[in-house]
């Protein structure tokens, strides 16, 4: 299999499966992410995203092609290309429809909504509103839209996407993304939000686990876990932020709801969805944390101890110390 690189995010109508193209434009096309070439016919070539479904597939004119691509650079099964600064396996093109295929099993068996919902947010990055749509990029590309000199306009994130996208350094200006290819069609997500399949699968898989830790968890959904090859630890899930044991009983809400029982919790809100940082967690617990990692609220407490004789001295009791 040949890859290749795209130096611009460009909108594509991707290919139906009768070889046709779809009516509506995607981002099918994304600066710095591989792409298989599916074949070359006449003056087309047909290619295939990383960041594309599984199985979907765009068409372009072969001088497109030669003007937008590069072949890959390649060290054995490893791709090598900026966007993804550690290189991508060729396996994790595969291990997309694992992974999809793991969530789509657990959401047909799981019925409560905010689980439910909660577990969908586990494939796709988080929204920004500031993104170009591709109404927008047609008419800056076309000089129907002119921007201002100061103007900031559109988004280096895209407004919720997979997330295997390539992730963006916290330090990328917007001055360098205007000066991208593509500019202002969008190139990558934020890094926090960002895992390639294989760690989607880790991630999911871990979260299963806690499900089928919970306190007065369904034996039913125990049993699913198994079904899928999954070992289930003894012992209660507990909460990471309190140590205490999250009951499945309890965890009915409305979904968004100010005062849910559970939430899916980070260990550090700013670090990637793994399964060494994420977890389910208590609402109350999560809404303390606030958007700090674990070791900043560690060093609240201990500012505090450090200040207060009477506080320090009710800590080192608590911890037994």
């Amino acid at each position: 299999m040949t890859y290749y690189i795209p130096d611009r995010t460009c909108p594509r109508k991707p290919l139906k499966q009768n070889n046709t193209e779809q009516k509506e434009f995607e981002w099918a096309q994304v600066q710095g992410v591989p792409c298989k070439l599916i074949k070359e016919d006449g003056d087309t070539v047909t290619l295939h995203s990383f960041t594309s479904d599984f199985g979907q597939n765009f068409r372009i004119l072969k001088h497109e092609f030669q003007e937008q691509f590069t072949k890959a650079d390649m060290h054995g099964d490893i791709i090598h290309t900026p966007a993804y600064p550690s290189g991508l396996h060729v396996s994790e093109f595969d291990k997309r429809k694992d992974a999809n295929e793991l969530i789509a099993k657990v959401l047909k068996f799981i019925e409560d909504e905010t689980l439910r919902n909660k577990l969908k947010q586990t494939a796709v990055s988080q929204g920004c509103t500031h993104t170009a749509g591709i109404t927008d990029y047609f008419k800056v590309k076309s000089g129907e839209k002119v921007l201002g000199p100061l103007e900031n306009f559109g988004d280096a994130v895209f407004n919720r996407t997979k997330r295997h996208a390539p992730p963006i350094p916290n330090e990328y200006t917007h001055d360098e993304f205007k000066q991208t290819k593509g500019f202002p069609a969008p190139i990558g997500i934020r890094t926090k939000d960002f895992c390639l399949p294989s760690e989607m699968i880790k991630g999911v898989t871990e979260l299963l686990v806690q499900m089928a830790r919970f306190e007065n968890t369904d034996l039913k959904f125990q049993d699913f876990v198994k079904s899928l090859g999954i070992e289930i630890p003894d012992g209660h899930h507990c909460c990471k932020w309190c140590g205490k044991s999250v009951d499945a009983s309890k965890c009915a809400s409305k979904y968004k709801s100010a005062t849910n029982y559970i939430e899916l919790c980070h260990r550090d809100p700013n670090g990637m969805f793994s399964a060494e940082n994420v977890y389910w967690g208590h609402g109350d617990c999560n809404r303390r944390q606030g958007g700090y990692t674990e070791h900043d609220r560690i060093d609240d407490v201990v500012g505090l101890a450090a200040q207060d004789p009477t506080f320090r001295a009710e800590l080192l009791r608590k911890l037994g110390l």
